[in-house]
């Protein structure tokens, strides 16, 4: 993982129809998806599994829903210290990392692109597992303390985190229908479209 700027972040998510855009009104940096891609798209929402035990293997089924073989970014839009013990691991994390700069400077964590749907631990790399374990534990803090931010591979299919929920968009009908049915199969709870 490697954490990028908006500058950095916006050369790698503009060929898949992304830009940054500073929004002052509301104190964030935001990635904003091209109009054109977004209106082709619909979402399921939710709040992540209310049990604590089964949040990392959620987060994990929220990367596998994504496309495998590319790579994640995950952007932080806005984060508070209303937990600080989440937010200080979060900087731990970055910290541990080599990363000095603040979220706001470089609010993007880029993941390499691995086959992300594989489960097997003999199969993956090390390198693989690493980077896996860290960007669960990354998203776990962030839904502990309900920051708002993206997890992103491509154009075609995104996780929003918001104020708490979840939300899952696709164009295609079929990753919907998996998305709702990963959403039951951790008794997530529905949010209000």
């Amino acid at each position: 993982m490697r954490c990028l700027t908006p500058i950095e972040a916006e050369a790698l998510v503009r060929p898949a129809g992304f830009h940054i855009a500073v929004k002052p009104e509301w104190r964030r940096v935001a990635l904003v998806l091209d109009a054109n891609i977004a209106s082709r798209q619909s979402r399921v929402g939710g709040r992540p599994t209310p049990d604590v035990t089964r949040l990392a293997r959620f987060a994990e089924a929220l990367n596998r829903w994504l496309p495998s073989s590319r790579h994640r970014l995950l952007w932080i839009d806005h984060w508070s210290s209303d937990v600080p013990s989440v937010y200080e691991t979060f900087m731990a994390a970055r910290a541990g990392l080599g990363e000095t700069r603040s979220i706001s400077e470089a609010p993007g964590h880029y993941f390499d692109s691995y086959f992300w749907s594989e489960r097997d631990q003999t199969t993956i790399s090390a390198e693989q597992a690493r980077e896996t374990g860290l960007l669960v534990g990354l998203m776990c803090l962030l839904m502990v303390d309900s920051w708002d931010g993206w997890l992103v591979a491509d154009s075609s299919e995104r996780v929003e985190f918001w104020e708490g929920n979840l939300f899952l968009y696709s164009g295609d009908k079929a990753k919907l229908a998996d998305a709702d049915l990963l959403l039951n199969e951790f008794d997530c709870s529905r949010a209000l479209e």
